[in-house]
C-alpha cells in the first residue's frame, strides 16, 4: 500500500512535466457516470473528481479506444481519498488496454482519479465508468431490523 502511495507520488510529480488535464467533476448521484478522453500526444495525466455524502461500494473500469497506429498506454490509475489510494488493475494489455477495480468499500469525502499514461502520436482516446451504490447507514438498518422483530414476534402472538 504504501509502495503505490509512492509511486502514485512519484508519477504525478513527473507528470508535472508531462500535460496534465483536469477532466473535472463527475456526478455520481444517479448511482455511475461516464468519462472519456482524447489526451494530449505524449505523457499526460488525467484527474477527475468526485464526492460521496455517504459511505458506499464503487466499481469502474477504463478501456482505451484505439486504430490504426492510435495507441495509449496506462503508467497507472489510482483513486485517491478519505479511505486510502487504490489502484486500478490492468485486465487486458496493448493494442486495447482494460484497467478495472474490484468493488470497493469506501467513506464519504472527496476523491481524485488520477489516469497517467502516454499517448501515441496518432492520438488515441479511452473511455471510463465508475459505478457507486450507497452503503445503508448501520442505525436505520438496525431500526428497521428491530421493527421486523416486533412484527414478527406480534404475528406470533396472534397465532397462539
Amino acid at each position: 500500500m504504501k509502495l503505490s502511495s509512492i509511486l502514485a507520488g512519484t508519477a504525478l510529480v513527473l507528470g508535472s512535466q508531462w500535460s496534465i488535464a483536469a477532466g473535472g467533476p463527475l456526478d455520481l448521484t444517479s448511482g455511475s457516470a461516464g468519462f472519456s478522453s482524447t489526451p494530449m500526444v505524449g505523457g499526460f495525466t488525467d484527474i477527475y473528481t468526485f464526492s460521496l455524502a455517504t459511505p458506499a461500494t464503487l466499481s469502474g473500469s477504463i478501456t482505451t479506444i484505439v486504430n490504426g497506429l492510435q495507441d495509449i498506454d496506462f503508467v497507472g490509475v489510482f483513486l485517491t481519498g478519505p479511505s486510502g489510494v487504490f489502484n486500478f488493475t490492468q485486465l487486458m494489455s496493448d493494442p486495447f488496454e482494460t484497467w478495472g477495480l474490484a468493488t470497493i468499500t469506501v467513506a464519504a469525502g472527496s476523491y481524485s482519479l488520477a489516469l497517467i499514461g502516454t499517448n501515441s502520436p496518432a492520438g488515441a482516446s479511452y473511455g471510463g465508468n465508475l459505478a457507486v451504490t450507497l452503503v445503508p447507514e448501520p442505525e436505520p438498518l438496525a431500526l428497521l431490523l428491530a421493527g421486523m422483530a416486533i412484527i414478527g414476534l406480534l404475528a406470533r402472538r396472534r397465532a397462539h
